[in-house]
């Protein structure tokens, strides 16, 4: 299965954790950051949130471009209609 982008794969704070508890391949990897440790929210990792607006939750932690990765958030923009 293959994803839409998320803002989160242009980010420098994105991180990936193997989740134990995984059953399928879909889930064994966990998405975290500095704003979610315990595990990026669906609305924000699958469902689109740009995150460079507050999330409940998030600290006060937002995106941040990481080097190089200007192409994945163009691509998010598209498709999700942000600038």
């Amino acid at each position: 299965m293959i994803r839409d982008p998320s803002i989160c794969d242009a980010c420098a704070r994105l991180r990936m954790r193997r989740n134990p508890e995984a059953e399928t391949s879909v889930d064994r990897w966990v998405p975290y950051c500095d704003a979610f440790p315990e595990k990026i929210p669906d609305a924000v990792f699958l469902g689109g949130f740009d995150h460079r607006e507050p999330y409940p939750g998030d600290g006060g932690i937002r995106f941040l471009l990481k080097e190089g990765e200007e192409e994945i958030l163009r691509l998010y923009e598209e498709r999700a209609g942000a600038s």
